[in-house]
């Protein structure tokens, strides 16, 4: 028998496992021209396991197939290697484009991935299949070059350290999902504002004055941010206080502003609106009441008519002027 045909349990596993996976390999060539890049995935990792099992079979495939094309069997050792490590590095980095620069991270509002992030990533992936190659493919010493590259790491990481930090708080936004375009939100002590465009180095929010604020990314991710389009539950819960005189009987004050409230354009029915009497302050009688609205956008108008119809609603005391405050 020909020692060079396989002629044990192992060896027919391992042709059983060559030709199937060579199978698999031309099946996702194929594929590729049918579904374009979803296939590159398949293809390379169908490509790094055949090559896989065509090294660990050396043994007996390089006599049987390959020696007419390779020199010797160290050179098709090194070959077979270093082409099921490249196609590896190469599943991987279409795997991140795919799913990740052109999949869940490519859905921020239409902004596409920063090139820049892609090639850096990119780069990493192939850098370290080259290193991994030379150390352990050919037996040569990546200390030089490994230092050298990550002095250059270091270098580019300082030189385009705000750049990635602002790319970088981009993707946690984008994964988090705080806010979306058209949503009103306040970001730390900033005016409120719409959320007008959302990109991978800040994010521009129209305030009530139709002034522009472009906030970096990074001072969005360090600051709370509070959403008035995107509350749980049933609408937006809005919250003021008005002070009055402390003479004025409270149940007719408690009343005449939850009626006022309910008449108000705008303002839901359910959650119910609700009216508090909170005590003295300075002198004065402190209520407090809470409404809720669907719609923040139209809210300073709203507000306008509350206090109007609270003003009319109120036992008549023209002497007596209305001390006022609201928060939302």
């Amino acid at each position: 028998m020909n020692p060079a045909m396989p002629n044990s349990l192992v060896t027919v596993l391992e042709l059983a496992a060559i030709l199937i996976l060579l199978t698999a390999t031309i099946g996702a060539l194929l594929s590729v021209f049918i579904t374009k890049r979803s296939g590159l995935i398949h293809l390379g990792l169908q490509l790094s396991l055949l090559l896989f099992m065509l090294y660990i079979s050396q043994s007996w495939v390089y006599p049987l197939v390959f020696s007419p094309i390779f020199a010797s069997l160290q050179q098709f050792s090194r070959t077979t290697a270093t082409l099921c490590i490249m196609s590896s590095a190469f599943g991987i980095n279409m795997m991140l484009k795919i799913y990740v620069w052109e999949g869940r991270l490519f859905q921020h509002e239409g902004a596409s991935v920063p090139q820049l992030l892609v090639a850096l990533v990119q780069g990493m992936i192939y850098l370290v299949a080259v290193l991994v190659i030379l150390q352990f493919v050919y037996g040569q010493s990546i200390t030089a070059l490994a230092t050298l590259s990550g002095a250059a790491a270091v270098v580019l990481g300082f030189s385009a350290q705000s750049t990635l930090g602002e790319m970088f708080a981009g993707i946690a936004i984008s994964i988090s999902k705080p806010f979306k375009v058209g949503d009103w939100i306040k970001v730390g002590d900033r005016d409120e504002g719409q959320v007008i465009d959302q990109t991978w180095r800040h994010v521009q929010i129209r305030t009530r004055d139709r002034c522009v604020l472009n906030i970096p990314n990074r001072a969005i991710a360090d600051a709370p941010i509070k959403n008035f389009s995107s509350a749980l539950g049933r609408g937006i819960k809005i919250i003021e206080t008005i002070q009055l005189d402390p003479e004025m009987d409270r149940a007719v004050v408690t009343m005449s502003i939850h009626d006022a409230i309910v008449k108000t354009h705008g303002v839901l029915e359910d959650p119910a609106p609700t009216v508090y009497f909170r005590g003295m302050k300075m002198g004065q009688a402190e209520y407090m009441f809470c409404y809720f609205v669907d719609d923040y956008a139209p809210q300073p108008a709203r507000s306008e008519r509350l206090w109007r119809a609270i003003a009319e609603a109120l036992p008549d005391r023209r002497d007596e002027p209305l001390h006022l405050a609201g928060s939302g």
